[in-house]
């Protein structure tokens, strides 16, 4: 299976670049300084390499010349500055046509490679141009706005989830992170997965690419993290998530044991939590997906 390519985007501080590096700690971050805070304070780990380019054609040279996965945060700033760049000789629609076979070429490298490429955005909202409504998605211009996340195969829109910030709710136990990724068509924004990834997914790049089949690996020395994270899934799983005292017993079970046997840093053992977490909720949106659709 061909590396993935993956577009996250949400609105300011919604948790998109901890997402990233929580499924690509290893991976090159083209980001500005200061960008990679949520490393530390989420996950407890600085990501070991951080460049601040320019350009896509940059993000090329440079991973012409690497060996790792790739994250983009953000590519609506790329993206602009490449543009800027290529304006100095070309001009009105040209200039983002070159940007958008800058993009594909970068991300063409990536995959010969044999490299994962995630990029995150800032959302456009939907909007009325010339007369005609247009869909909401990520913020890039001209022809990238909807050639850009068509080439992707994962166009993850993070929301909040229902019952976010309503002091009415009164629904199941709100678990993990506030935001959840919508994969199916809509009306108003771009968002869609060629992996046939559950709608209302959790915000776990990771989990939802393992779900797909990738094999993502787990940094050195914490490899740790896969046995718990699947214990955690497999405890769910057999007491089903509506029953939610053993879900909390499963929970603080296997926290207490990577706190004890692995880890004194509760970061990294939260880590583990959210991915078994996140993968029994898929594999349960997973396997309510095909009954939906063949009614068995």
């Amino acid at each position: 299976m061909d590396p993935s390519f993956s577009i996250l985007y949400a609105d300011l501080k919604a948790g998109k670049t901890a997402c990233a590096i929580a499924a690509f700690p290893g991976a090159t971050f083209i980001a500005a300084p200061g960008a990679l805070s949520p490393a530390e304070s989420v996950w407890g780990l600085e990501p070991r390499v951080r460049r601040d380019l320019e350009t896509f054609t940059d993000v090329r040279k440079l991973a012409e010349e690497t060996d790792t996965d790739m994250v983009i945060d953000d590519a609506t700033l790329i993206a602009d500055r490449t543009a800027a760049k290529f304006g100095e000789k070309l001009s009105g629609w040209d200039i983002w046509g070159a940007v958008l076979n800058s993009a594909i070429r970068m991300r063409d490298t990536l995959r010969r490679r044999g490299k994962h490429i995630v990029m995150t955005c800032h959302p456009r909202p939907p909007h009325i141009e010339q007369g005609v409504r247009v869909r909401g998605g990520p913020s890039f211009q001209g022809q990238c706005f909807q050639k850009i996340p068509a080439a992707a195969d994962l166009l993850l829109r993070a929301e909040a989830k229902p019952g976010v910030g309503d002091s009415t709710y009164n629904g199941p136990k709100l678990r993990g992170w506030s935001m959840l990724f919508r994969t199916a068509w809509h009306p108003d924004w771009l968002q869609g997965s060629r992996y046939n990834t559950p709608d209302m997914a959790p915000m776990n790049l990771g989990e939802i690419l393992r779900l797909a089949g990738f094999q993502i690996p787990r940094l050195r020395g914490l490899e740790w993290q896969e046995s718990l994270a699947n214990a955690l899934a497999n405890r769910i799983l057999e007491v089903g998530i509506q029953d939610e005292a053993k879900v909390s017993e499963a929970i603080q079970r296997v926290r207490d044991l990577g706190l004890s046997r692995f880890s004194k840093i509760e970061e990294h053992v939260y880590w583990a939590v959210s991915d078994g977490y996140a993968r029994a909720i898929l594999r349960i949106s997973r396997a309510a997906q095909r009954t939906a659709i063949w009614g068995i």
